[in-house]
């Protein structure tokens, strides 16, 4: 699993997987046979990482859709995304588990980032936002967080936790999408403001985002936004970062993986 040290580092940022950790593992390997090891994954939430049926009952979906999915799997060593994977939440996670746990190893090679802050992951210096928005919870604290309806939004405060995050931030993960970028098929407007805010404040390199399972690029000041589809979609759910020996970050701008 564990990629050579020679040659540019390579993160892989993935959409919504939604518990197909089966399909992630393909794609990941796809990559990595057309571009070359990965140094990390990082998902930009509704990963849905169940580990028994307890964790997917905390999933807030109707229950037709609630699924313990591939997760158990990757825990027990079965499938190998080739990387460690790190993640943020979206609105369809197994929250009173995380919550429970908090940021840190949730399985071997599987790290929750938490709800809101700043890690170094591979070299890059990461700044994050779990979950979206609801009017009901934005100024409550985490501890009246009493519902799995309540634990899929974000706080005002964690908002501004996040953009507390030491510049230089080479990316920012959020679900949702910040506002203002929606593309002319939009027929009403999507996204979040205080999410643009977000950006604009940290100024990342990179906006990574998902929740709309759609694949969008816009930019926000020196900012280029990238909205992920689901995994199922292929590439479109799929962008890969590279630090070259030099010390530059870019961007693939078409990630070259086939099933």
């Amino acid at each position: 699993m564990r990629r050579a040290k020679s040659g540019p580092a390579r993160v892989l940022v993935v959409g919504d997987v939604h518990g197909e950790f089966e399909l992630l593992a393909k794609w990941s390997d796809a990559v990595r046979a057309s571009h070359g090891p990965l140094d990390a994954i990082l998902a930009v939430g509704d990963v849905e990482p169940n580990r028994d049926e307890a964790d997917a009952a905390g999933v807030r979906s109707p229950a037709k859709y609630r699924k313990v999915g591939d997760f158990p799997f990757l825990a027990a060593g079965l499938l190998d995304l080739g990387a460690p994977l790190h993640f943020i939440g979206g609105n369809h996670e197994p929250w009173p588990a995380l919550d429970a746990a908090g940021p840190g190893q949730w399985a071997e090679d599987v790290h929750f980032l938490g709800r809101a802050g700043a890690a170094e992951v591979a070299g890059l210096r990461v700044a994050f936002l779990s979950g979206i928005y609801s009017a009901k919870i934005t100024d409550v604290p985490k501890a009246h967080r009493e519902t799995v309806r309540d634990r899929v939004h974000y706080t005002a405060e964690e908002v501004r936790i996040a953009g507390r995050a030491r510049r230089p931030v080479d990316v920012l993960l959020t679900h949702d999408w910040p506002s203002g970028i929606a593309g002319p098929h939009r027929e009403r407007p999507v996204g979040r403001p205080e999410l643009r805010e977000l950006c604009e404040r940290v100024r990342p390199k990179w906006h990574f985002c998902g929740h709309m399972h759609h694949r969008h690029q816009a930019r926000i000041g020196a900012t280029d936004v990238v909205c992920l589809g689901h995994i199922s979609d292929g590439p479109d759910a799929l962008a890969l970062v590279e630090r070259r020996p030099d010390g530059e970050l870019t961007l693939v701008e078409h990630v070259d993986a086939r099933l």
